[in-house]
C-alpha cells in the first residue's frame, strides 16, 4: 500500500511539473559589442509558433553596470517566408526592471534571424544571431496526455483484477 502511494505521489508531481514555466527565458545571445555588453533571452524554450517573449540586459562594458535607459530595437527575420517584424522593447512587460523586453507573434516554424539594435546617446550598435521555431506540439501532446491518462489508469485497475481474481482461483 505504500508503494502504491508512493507511485500516485510520484505521478501527481510529474503531472504538475509537466505544466508549470519559470519566468524569464533562456539566454539566446551574451556578447561584448561596442560599448556594450548584451544578453538576449527569450522564452518559451524550444521557440514554438505562436507568442514568444524576449527580453535583453544592457551592461555598460568597462564597469558592468546595468544600463537601464538605451533603445533596443528587435528585427525578427523570417528566413523562411522572407518577412521581418521590428519591435521596439519596453520596461513595462518585464516584471524584472533591468530587462527590457517585447512579444512576438512567430508564425511559422522555421528558421530566425533576430537584430538586434542597441542606441545610447552617441554609441550605436547591432548584434545579430540565428534560432529556429518548432511546430506547435505542446497543447496537442498535453490533451493526449489527460485523455489517455484515465484510460491508462482504467487498464492498470483491470490488470490488477485479473490478477487478483486468477491467483484466487488458483488458492481454491
Amino acid at each position: 500500500m505504500k508503494a502504491l502511494r508512493r507511485l500516485v505521489a510520484a505521478f501527481m508531481l510529474a503531472m504538475g511539473t509537466m505544466a508549470a514555466h519559470g519566468d524569464g527565458g533562456t539566454m539566446l545571445l551574451h556578447q561584448d559589442a561596442g560599448a556594450f555588453t548584451i544578453t538576449l533571452f527569450a522564452a518559451p524554450q524550444p521557440l514554438e509558433v505562436g507568442t514568444a517573449d524576449f527580453s535583453v540586459l544592457v551592461q555598460d562594458r568597462a564597469s558592468g553596470e546595468v544600463l537601464l535607459d538605451p533603445i533596443l530595437d528587435l528585427t525578427v527575420d523570417d528566413l523562411t517566408v522572407a518577412g521581418k517584424i521590428t519591435v521596439r522593447l519596453t520596461r513595462g512587460q518585464v516584471s524584472n526592471r533591468l530587462l527590457q523586453a517585447a512579444t512576438v507573434h512567430l508564425s511559422s516554424p522555421g528558421k530566425l534571424r533576430l537584430t538586434l539594435a542597441v542606441r545610447r546617446g552617441s554609441d550605436v550598435t547591432q548584434l545579430t544571431t540565428d534560432c529556429t521555431v518548432e511546430p506547435d506540439r505542446s497543447r496537442a501532446t498535453l490533451v493526449w496526455f489527460y485523455v489517455l491518462l484515465p484510460l491508462g489508469i482504467i487498464l492498470l485497475f483491470v490488470i490488477h483484477q485479473g490478477l487478483k481474481l486468477s491467483s484466487e482461483r488458483k488458492a481454491q
